[in-house]
C-alpha cells in the first residue's frame, strides 16, 4: 500500500466521519491548550490517579515536547475512531512535529505517537513498556511508574530528532512531511484497530505494536 493511499484512506475516513456529523467526545483542540500550560493533565472524571508532580517533572525536563493526557475510558467508546483518533486529532491539534504524546484511560487503553520529527518510536517504545508490565496489575502507581520509564525512553530516543536541528521548528507551524508521517501511523493504528474491536479486559501478553491495552 502507497504512502499516498494510505492518506487519501486516513483523509476519506475523517471527511467520512465529519458528513455524517460525528461530535468528539475528546476535545482535542481544548486539551491542545492546556497542554500548552502544563504537560500532564487528568480528566477530573477519571477513575485513576497518578503522581501527576513526578510525572510533569520528568517530562518538562525532556529535549523534546513530551506530554500525558488521562481520559474516562467512556468518552473514548464514544470515539468513532478510538483512542487512535484521540490520539490522532491530538497530535494535530498541538502543531509541533516535535510533539511526543500519550493517551490513556482508565480502563488501561493506551496509545503513544509523535508528530513527525522528534526521534522517538513512541508507540513502539510505550508498546514495550506495556508487555514489560503485563503481569502487573493496572493502578496509579503503575501508570505512574511506566509513565516515568516512557520519559527515560524519550530521553534516549530525541537524541536524533536533536541532532536533525527540530528543536528550532516553529511551533505554529507543521511540516508537510510531519503531517504526512502523523497520517500515516494514525492510518496503520486505525488498521490494527479494525482487526481488534473488542478492548482487552486481561493484561497484555500479545499486544500488537501500538495498539495497547493494560
Amino acid at each position: 500500500m502507497t504512502r499516498r493511499l494510505l492518506v487519501v484512506l486516513l483523509t476519506g475516513a475523517t471527511l467520512l466521519a465529519s458528513a455524517s456529523g460525528a461530535a468528539w467526545a475528546v476535545d482535542a483542540d481544548a486539551l491542545a491548550e492546556k497542554l500548552g500550560e502544563q504537560s500532564v493533565l487528568v480528566d477530573p472524571r477519571s477513575g485513576i490517579r497518578i503522581d501527576e508532580n513526578a510525572v510533569r517533572e520528568a517530562f518538562d525536563a525532556l529535549p523534546v515536547p513530551t506530554y500525558a493526557v488521562i481520559v474516562p475510558q467512556r468518552d473514548v467508546d464514544e470515539e468513532e475512531s478510538g483512542i487512535d483518533g484521540v490520539l490522532l486529532r491530538l497530535v494535530e491539534a498541538l502543531r509541533d512535529p516535535r510533539a511526543v504524546v500519550v493517551v490513556v484511560t482508565d480502563a488501561g487503553e493506551l496509545q503513544a505517537g509523535e508528530g513527525g520529527a522528534s526521534g522517538v518510536r513512541a508507540s513502539a517504545l510505550l508498546d514495550a513498556i506495556v508487555q514489560a508490565r503485563s503481569e502487573q496489575a493496572f493502578s496509579g502507581q503503575a501508570l505512574t511508574e511506566a509513565l516515568l520509564e516512557f520519559a527515560d525512553g524519550v530521553e534516549g530516543g530525541s537524541e536524533e530528532g536533536a541532532e536533525r536541528g527540530v528543536d528550532v521548528l516553529d511551533r505554529q507551524t507543521v511540516g508537510v512531511a510531519g503531517l504526512m508521517g502523523v497520517a500515516l501511523v494514525a492510518a496503520g493504528m486505525l488498521w490494527m484497530r479494525s482487526q481488534r474491536r473488542v478492548r482487552r479486559q486481561v493484561p497484555l501478553t500479545d499486544a500488537e505494536p501500538g495498539s495497547g491495552s493494560w
